[in-house]
């Protein structure tokens, strides 16, 4: 039987773990079929639909995949917890750190773990075929836990505010694009791009509930002082 104090723990994060939970069981139910012909028909047919746009959006697709690469990740990570540090937000400044630093540390063991083969080079668009691990897609994991993170610190500062709400809309759309650009440039499977923001959300929606109990849509928002 569940005590008071285990149920105020779920209640303060009601969202946070079921989030997290449920997004660490979707990751490991698509890990569990990569190693099988399971998922050929979604990665194939995603993969068919995105590349119809080829040609169309490649000056959008090319930002997008760059501004996924390691060094613009990590560049905009420091200048994001440095201002944050600067404007006297330590707690902010740490949470975006730690959602930069362990989705990146849980990507590459991951790739070393499940070491799954990029598609083919001939179905890649314009780009080299890197030389890492296919799943989980590193552009997708990563990109998606800064830009997850910082979406959450907007929610936080903005206090509900519409510019709170927009500049995480905004985030979302940018980790949203990152994933898809990989898809259209034909070096990562549909599944490498999910199971990378599974992942990371899995990781971001834990850290949130450490960091800010009561903080997401649904449960009671608590400033605690900095």
């Amino acid at each position: 039987m569940a005590t008071p104090k285990s149920l105020a723990f779920l209640e303060r994060h009601v969202w946070s773990l079921s989030l997290a939970l449920i997004s660490a069981l979707c990751f490991a139910h698509l890990a569990g079929e990569i190693r099988g012909v399971e998922l050929i028909p979604f990665d194939s047919a995603v993969g068919a639909a995105v590349a119809q746009w080829r040609g169309s959006a490649d000056t959008m697709m090319l930002s997008l995949t760059h501004l996924g690469n390691p060094t613009p990740v990590l560049a905009f990570s420091i200048v994001e917890v440095a201002t944050l540090a600067a404007f006297s937000r330590p707690r902010d400044a740490l949470y975006l750190a730690l959602c930069a630093s362990s989705t990146l540390l849980l990507n590459v063991g991951m790739k070393a773990l499940f070491q799954r083969p990029r598609p083919l080079e001939e179905t890649i668009y314009m780009l080299q075929v890197p030389a890492s691990f296919s799943f989980p897609s590193g552009h997708a994991m990563c990109s998606a836990g800064v830009f997850a993170g910082l979406a959450v610190v907007a929610q936080r500062l903005g206090r509900r505010r519409a510019w709170g709400h927009l500049a995480s809309a905004f985030c979302v759309l940018l980790l949203l694009g990152v994933g898809a650009s990989r898809i259209y440039f034909g070096v990562h499977f549909a599944s490498d791009v999910v199971g990378g923001q599974l992942a990371s959300i899995a990781c971001v929606s834990a850290l949130t509930g450490w960091f800010y109990p009561r903080l997401l849509p649904g449960e009671e928002t608590m400033v605690r002082a900095e």
